[in-house]
């Protein structure tokens, strides 16, 4: 494992526990816009997105309703994506 994974899967476990923490104390939502979320995110979660890993909610019952993904759920797929790439590359 090389310092530059390191730091990464580090970054992003510590995004994710600031995150919860700031979700359970009412600071933030915890969601974020399909749109926005795809350009935070890029194609790494469109292709989970496409492999059923994970998966969003709708605001209303209507087909045009906002979708909406779970960040803490999203950087926790990221951590262990980017884990298991750690992992096999040994």
């Amino acid at each position: 494992m090389n310092a530059d994974n390191l730091d990464r899967i580090i970054a992003t476990a510590a995004e994710l526990g600031a995150t919860i923490a700031l979700q359970r104390t009412g600071h933030i939502s915890g969601e974020i816009s399909e749109r926005e979320a795809f350009r935070t995110y890029g194609t790494w979660l469109r292709h989970a997105v496409e492999q059923g890993r994970i998966m969003a909610h709708r605001t209303g019952t209507g087909r045009t309703s906002k979708k909406l993904y779970n960040v803490a759920a999203i950087l926790a797929l990221r951590a262990s994506d980017e884990a298991r790439a750690e992992l096999k590359i040994k």
